[in-house]
């Protein structure tokens, strides 16, 4: 048997022990859940008038009910591992969403599912079409552009150069990717989104958390300011607050930290 089947254009079946590669008792954890629905979104073979890949922005995942109870405590740790799964899905397939990508994850009211196995309803929903989440239900809302929309601006590298290569001498570094660019320039770091600014550097993998325009940064060849623009979220520099609407400097290399963690940059120079 395989680990995710589709039942019909809009429903697909998931075995946990075949996804985990397990056999006995089996708990089911975030990971598996952000695996099952990766699995899922893989299955999508709609595509734009264009040829690019569109994915299912909605998920709906029933669980038995025990499994479910055991995963709801995990919810906060389930959002986590969902944004960096999906977004490393969506940028390995260039894919667009058609709005805000939502996973809610319910039990079988109807207690006919066998535990370990599971069922994902998908579908194309607007953001403005969907439904609020009811009482009971563990309800994810990703901002669309930290898991596609930066995919579709730029194309399927975790690099990016604001300059010509070979004229840069500093690198900014996070978990979804490096950017380089030379001394001397004044930067502007944030969430992936439209219309961004000149000198911007779009922060692959970012969530809501991450405010569009968050930060500025500015480097010579051994010290680096970093500034936080007024109605950005915290932004610590090597451990130290920046004012709003304020700039510090500091040596480098640099670590900064973006809304208390929720991402972590490494400024150097090359």
């Amino acid at each position: 048997m395989t680990a995710v089947a589709a039942e019909s254009l809009d429903q697909f079946r998931v075995r946990f022990a075949e996804l985990a590669k397990k056999r006995g008792p089996l708990q089911i954890d975030p990971f598996l859940i952000a695996q099952a629905i990766a699995a899922v979104m893989r299955e999508c073979t709609v595509r734009s008038a264009t040829g690019r890949p569109i994915v299912w922005n909605e998920y709906r995942l029933v669980m038995a009910r025990k499994d479910f109870d055991l995963i709801r405590p995990l919810q906060a740790i389930l959002e986590r591992d969902l944004k960096v799964v999906l977004a490393q899905e969506a940028h390995t397939r260039q894919a667009e969403l058609v709005g805000e990508l939502r996973i809610t994850v319910v039990y079988d009211e109807g207690d006919e599912l066998p535990q370990a196995e599971g069922v994902v309803r998908v579908g194309f929903v607007p953001t403005e079409k969907l439904a609020a989440p009811k009482f009971g239900e563990m309800t994810m809302r990703l901002d669309s552009f930290a898991v596609a929309g930066e995919i579709v601006a730029h194309g399927p590298t975790d690099t990016i150069s604001v300059d010509d290569m070979a004229q840069t001498t500093h690198a900014l570094r996070w978990s979804g990717g490096i950017a380089h660019f030379a001394a001397g320039q004044t930067l502007v770091v944030g969430r992936p989104h439209p219309d961004a600014p000149p000198r911007f550097i779009s922060l692959i993998g970012a969530g809501a958390k991450v405010n569009k325009q968050h930060a500025w940064i500015a480097a010579t060849n051994v010290k680096l300011r970093v500034g936080r623009f007024a109605k950005a979220n915290p932004v610590h520099v090597n451990g130290q607050a920046v004012g709003a609407g304020e700039e510090i400097e500091t040596n480098l290399p640099a670590e900064i930290s973006l809304s208390h963690g929720d991402m972590v940059l490494t400024v150097f120079a090359k």
